[in-house]
């Protein structure tokens, strides 16, 4: 199972998701977003060393503002709220129904609300999906259970403040959902 921490805003928070074994540190490059990373810190956040995939998470953003952000942070996957880049070498993950490849299935974006298993269990069954959606180290291992998706994500239910992560919270989610 693949974890994706999200809501990462600092440095001390991304090296610890890398140490506790996530696989995906979220940033989110959404001005509207409590847990917003503006340029300068995208830059430094690019710029420590560690295993993780970066995913940017953009809404209504521009090709040439993925394109910058990508460069800065150094992104290897970029995840798509109502926009549309393509390029080379950068995964694009889809948070829209009708989105092709990976898809994110968020039941409602930053309100930390969990979604409709049942229905995502059914997207599972014929795409890579991306859980996310209210999970919390509490119920990460029956919503593994009962949707069987490529990837879990968690933001809110990993964090002791909007963008500061609980560092017990963010082990024990990792464990339950690689169990």
């Amino acid at each position: 199972m693949r974890v994706k921490i999200c809501g990462i805003t600092t440095a001390d928070d991304l090296r610890f998701a890398d140490a506790a074994g996530a696989d995906y540190a979220g940033i989110i490059l959404w001005p509207g977003s409590k847990r917003y990373v503006p340029p300068e810190r995208l830059a430094e956040l690019g710029r420590v060393p560690t295993r993780l995939r970066k995913v940017g998470v953009f809404v209504r953003a521009t090709p040439r503002e993925i394109a910058r952000a990508v460069r800065l942070g150094r992104l290897d996957v970029v995840q798509l709220y109502r926009c549309t880049f393509r390029r080379a070498g950068v995964e694009v993950w889809h948070a829209t129904p009708g989105g092709r490849g990976t898809v994110v299935l968020d039941a409602a974006p930053g309100e930390g609300r969990v979604g409709d298993w049942p229905k995502a269990a059914r997207r599972a069954r014929t795409r890579r999906v991306v859980l996310a959606g209210g999970l919390t180290p509490d119920n990460v291992a029956d919503a593994i259970r009962a949707v069987r998706p490529w990837c879990v994500d968690v933001a809110g239910g990993t964090e002791a403040a909007p963008g500061r992560k609980d560092r017990q919270k963010v082990y024990d989610f990792i464990r339950k959902a690689k169990q």
